[in-house]
């Protein structure tokens, strides 16, 4: 007893589907001798991206790897590459190939660039080099009525270490780049107070090449309006000096740990004698 595929026609030896020539499930019995061959143009598949021809419905292509057939009927269709024996990529042009490849690589090299993986030109981070400029805000830096400032700096570390030691805290020395870091917040604190500029960051401090890693930065202002005193009224840097440090003792502020006791240090004076003090601790 034969068996057929009920779509294509196609004879078989058992009840065994799907065909091997449509892939068809189901077969019935053959009444009468059929032939062995399959009849010219019955039913194939072809794959819709490349044209290649296939007896089953069982993507992918063999081809190119498509998974999209369709079924049809009728004398095969001429495939040029089925003579040569190839398939679709190795027609494609070598140098054809090589451009791809080199518009990939280029988008990815800009899509890295873009997301931060690696540096391009054009792609750079926004990050400036080197230490922030120091800004020339309104009042003093340099002497109030017959007061030296800078001499009043001096005398505040002299203070502040005297203080210091009665808590055990070590003395500390002044540094240039300290002085410079403590320089750029302090004033940059006076210029936001009294032009509306952009006022100084943590990270802008940072930028200085400090002598440690993670230094402390410590900033106040003093009122004088606010008290019997005006800081025209103060005879000696001295006298400055020590109001100020005690002021902010007195304010109840703890004083902060130096490791490698370096000190920076700046005092200005704003228009209105309100006196700002900013010191940077390593």
């Amino acid at each position: 007893m034969k068996w057929r595929c009920e779509w294509c026609g196609k004879p078989h030896e058992e009840d065994d589907p799907p065909c091997d020539n449509c892939g068809h499930g189901t077969f019935e019995e053959a009444v009468t001798q059929v032939n062995q061959e399959v009849v010219e143009g019955g039913p194939r598949w072809v794959c819709l991206n490349c044209g290649r021809q296939h007896q089953k419905n069982s993507p992918p292509c063999k081809r190119c790897g498509g998974s999209n057939f369709e079924r049809r009927t009728g004398p095969p269709e001429e495939d040029p590459l089925d003579e040569i024996q190839t398939g679709w990529l190795e027609v494609v042009e070598t140098k054809y190939v090589i451009g791809y490849a080199a518009v990939a690589v280029l988008l990815g090299l800009i899509v890295l660039g873009a997301v931060g993986g690696i540096t391009l030109p054009g792609f750079a981070a926004d990050t400036p080099a080197g230490p922030p400029s120091i800004a020339s805000p309104a009042g003093s830096g340099e002497t109030v009525n017959s007061l030296s400032l800078a001499e009043a700096e001096d005398t505040y570390v002299d203070v502040y270490n005297v203080r210091r030691s009665g808590v055990g805290g070590g003395t500390v020395s002044r540094n240039a780049t300290l002085d410079d870091a403590a320089a750029y917040y302090n004033k940059g604190r006076v210029d936001a107070r009294y032009d509306n500029a952009e006022p100084p960051t943590r990270d802008g401090v940072s930028r200085f090449p400090l002598p440690c890693g993670r230094p402390a930065v410590v900033s106040y202002e003093v009122a004088y309006d606010r008290t019997p005193q005006s800081v025209n009224q103060f005879q000696n840097e001295t006298a400055l000096a020590t109001a100020l440090v005690d002021n902010y003792i007195e304010r109840g502020n703890r004083i902060q740990r130096s490791d490698a006791g370096l000190i920076g240090l700046d005092i200005h004076v704003g228009p209105d004698e309100r006196v700002f003090v900013t010191y940077v601790l390593c």
